[in-house]
This record gives C-alpha cells, structure tokens and sequence, in this order.
C-alpha cells in the first residue's frame, strides 16, 4: 500500500482536511476525503483495477494517487467546494473510467478557472542607451502550469508623457519568454514597463531606467 497525502486547505476562511490514501490491491480505489469541521464534505474515488489486470506498478498509482489529490486541493482553491452540502458517503464514488482517461481529465482541467501569474527569471540592469533583457515564465497561479502563447510587450514609458515600444513577442510552450532590447538614450526620467497578456489575466511590471556610470 502506497503512502497518501494529508494537506490542510484555506479557502476565504474555511479550512479544509484533504486525505487521500491508497485502499490496497485487495480493494484498488484512489480515495480522496474533503472534511470540515471533522466530518466528510465529499469524497471522490477512482478504480485502478485495469493496472492489476496489466501488471501491477507502483510508480503508476504513485502518479495517480498524487494527481488526484492534486486536483481536489486546486478544485477548493478555486472555490468548487465552498456551497456544496455535505454528500452522502459513498455517493457517486467509483469511477469506471480508464487510468489514462482519469489522468487525461486531469491534465486538462487542473489550470481551468485559474489566473495568470508572471514570474521574472533574470532581468539586467536597464541602463540608459544600452542594451538590456527581462526572462520570464507565464504560468497558472495555483498549479503552476506554463501558460504558452502570453503576448508580451516592453515599453518605453518618460515623464514628458513618451511612449516606446521596444519589444513585443510570445510566450513559448513551456510558458518562457527572453525579451532583449535596446533602451533609448533618455536624458529625463524613464521606466520600463512589461506587460503581459493572456485570456487567464494581465501583468504589469515597472523599472526605472538608470543613468550610464560617468
């Protein structure tokens, strides 16, 4: 028997017991167990019988044991639980659905709802008439999946009210992009400005643009 996961939730102030444990190839269930308050909210229950039929692996129910419970603490962050009553134990528990169908479903459907969140890799200095660039990765806030195809653009912001494009792009299908550019020579003040959008949200970065060393 392979060992479960035990995770505390908060969700707008209410914390949820998340328990999912392996029932054994005597009873080949995944078993995820929502409580509040010491008593069940919902459970969710996936067979794996078809991987004994096959040739047991434990890596593999590993991998499902783990994803499932991911997918249940991402579905309380996201607020799937906050109005349901407590169900019936047992109710709708079992799952006919193939191993690979219930990891398929879960690939799809973790980062749905979520929003985006940018995270700055690497950034040089952005020094007035040289060149500089910002690293980036765009991915989902809560499961952190890479979110591909984020338009990104660099700006050239001044205090007499100019505005520069400097770069525009895309981010690749691991959620990066590398924007390299040059920075006008600005004898006023200046900020570089990043912006990120993407159907999941929208990212503003500012800089201030330094002045060469004499």
């Amino acid at each position: 028997m392979i060992t479960g996961f035990n995770q505390d939730v908060s969700y707008k102030g209410k914390v949820y017991h998340v328990q999912t444990e392996d029932r054994g190839q005597g009873n080949p269930v995944i078993e995820t167990l929502i409580y509040v308050g010491g008593e069940i909210l919902a459970s969710r229950r996936t067979s794996y019988e078809e991987l004994l039929a096959e040739g047991y692996e434990e890596s593999k129910v590993a991998s499902l044991l783990e994803q499932q419970h991911r997918r249940v603490v991402v579905d309380i962050k996201l607020g799937k639980y906050a109005k349901e009553a407590q169900a019936p134990f047992g109710e709708g528990i079992i799952s006919s659905r193939s191993l690979d169908e219930v990891i398929l479903e879960y690939l799809t459907s973790e980062s749905d709802g979520e929003r985006l969140a940018v995270s700055i890799l690497d950034q040089s200095s952005l020094v007035s008439g040289e060149k500089a660039w910002i690293n980036l990765e765009a991915a989902t806030e809560i499961s952190h999946r890479p979110l591909a195809g984020a338009a990104v653009a660099v700006r050239l912001v001044t205090t007499s009210g100019r505005s520069d494009t400097l770069f525009t792009g895309e981010t690749n299908g691991q959620g990066h992009c590398s924007a390299a550019f040059l920075v006008p020579d600005e004898e006023g003040n200046a900020v570089i400005l990043l912006e990120v959008a993407h159907e999941k949200g929208t990212f503003q970065h500012k800089a201030l643009v330094t002045k060469p060393a004499p």
